[in-house]
């Protein structure tokens, strides 16, 4: 786990609701706090969909950040900031994979449960802190340390300014 205090707000805000960067993630959960708070969860409502329809999806079970961002993006725009903005995005099965095998851990993909991004805005300041969480207790951290340098990596081509806390 590490946390990173992101420097450019506005440049990380208009990367998360304007490109394309975070849309593969998958939503957790969330919450805006402004004059009313919303909290929503990515959890995918199997019956608004066909089954053709949901076996067309890449991830059956959560709602993705490409498919949300709209709907979230109306509730906080404005002439004020949200007194509080918290997301929990999921890394996509496959780029857990890869960092799996990058990492060289002793684990099998079935004994993680995730790999997050946490993200908290509150005060004018935006943090973000990684997350592993696993089916069991496990002592092999690699798959953690090299998931943390894979989230280092891609804010920084993502040209996010950050400091490590």
């Amino acid at each position: 786990m590490v946390a990173f205090q992101i420097r450019e707000v506005k440049n990380f805000m208009a990367r998360l609701f304007q490109k394309e960067e975070f849309d593969h993630f998958a939503v957790r959960e969330g919450q805006v706090q402004m004059a009313a708070g919303f909290q929503f969860n990515g959890h995918r409502s199997h019956d608004f969909y066909t089954e053709e329809e949901l076996n067309a999806l890449s991830e059956p079970d959560f709602l993705l950040w490409g498919e949300l961002k709209s709907l979230v993006f109306a509730m906080i725009r404005g002439a004020k900031t949200p007194l509080l903005f918290t997301l929990v995005l999921q890394l996509p099965g496959k780029k857990v994979e890869e960092i799996l095998k990058a990492s060289g851990a002793r684990l099998e993909r079935k004994e993680i449960a995730g790999a997050y991004l946490n993200l908290k805005f509150q005060a004018g300041e935006l943090t973000l802190v990684t997350g592993v969480g696993f089916c069991s207790f496990v002592m092999d951290k690699m798959f953690e340390r090299e998931f943390d340098l894979w989230v280092r990596k891609f804010l920084q081509e993502q040209g996010i300014v950050f400091d490590e806390v």
